[in-house]
């Protein structure tokens, strides 16, 4: 009678922190399962581990990965493939022997905080940019038609009827990403017009007093001096000696 032994196969995904030495927060195994399909963030480090009676060759999506490319690891020895720092495009199917991982890298989403509707003229604001869960020493900008900064806040002071229907761009670089996130919001600032002017002065001055004219100005939707305040130090008559 004769025998055949498919060689042993063994599949292990192992999800660590990024710098691959803490404890794992998520251990799969395939279980005698031919496939299975697991989630990691960006800028994780995902362990793959292999156990053949064989020479171990891991492939991507049917291309095999050679030991050349640094931004794999792989250890003939214990069969693993180790990626110190998924990237975005590290999606894919990874083959070892006869059984795969489907391997899908999160996109994290772009939040934007702060308000920026219905905004008072002469306020300030403070608008940040962040994404969930974060990306390691990621680049974030805002940017906008007439507008740039380096950091992840926009800060407007103060909210003028100019920026009305501005539309500002928070963009999102890293070099384990491989195209940035962006993310887009619309000003919108309260219309404003004068609701009221009152002058107050004196009747009647004397000749060679301070003459100080008191305007208030009310405003609708806007912050800022009610009260705009004129003094002439000396009025001038019209008369000559």
């Amino acid at each position: 009678m004769e025998y055949c032994f498919s060689p042993l196969l063994i599949l292990l995904i192992i999800v660590t922190l990024p710098n691959c030495e803490a404890a794992c927060n998520q251990t799969v195994s395939l279980n005698g399962n031919p496939s299975i399909v697991t989630e990691v963030s960006i800028g994780e480090c995902v362990i793959l581990h292999c156990t053949l009676n064989d020479i171990v060759q891991w492939e991507l999506n049917g291309n095999d990965i050679s030991n050349d490319d640094t931004h794999y690891n792989i250890n003939a020895t214990s069969g693993t493939l180790t990626i110190q720092e998924v990237r975005s495009n590290d999606t894919g199917n990874y083959t070892c022997g006869a059984g795969s991982i489907s391997l899908i890298v999160q996109i994290p989403d772009t939040l934007v905080t702060g308000q920026y509707t219905d905004l008072t003229v002469g306020s300030s604001v403070s608008i940040n940019c962040t994404t969930v869960p974060s990306i390691p020493n990621s680049v974030k900008n805002w940017h906008s038609l007439s507008f740039n900064t380096d950091s992840n806040e926009l800060i407007i002071d103060p909210v003028m009827l100019s920026h009305n229907n501005n539309t500002f761009t928070c963009v999102v670089s890293s070099g384990l990403l491989a195209m940035s996130l962006t993310e887009s919001v619309t000003i919108s600032v309260l219309d404003t017009s004068v609701s009221s002017v009152t002058v107050q002065s004196l009747s009647s001055y004397v000749i060679g007093d301070d003459v100080s004219i008191v305007c208030t100005i009310s405003l609708t939707n806007a912050i800022g001096p009610d009260v705009s305040s004129l003094v002439h130090p000396d009025i001038n008559t019209g008369f000559t000696n």
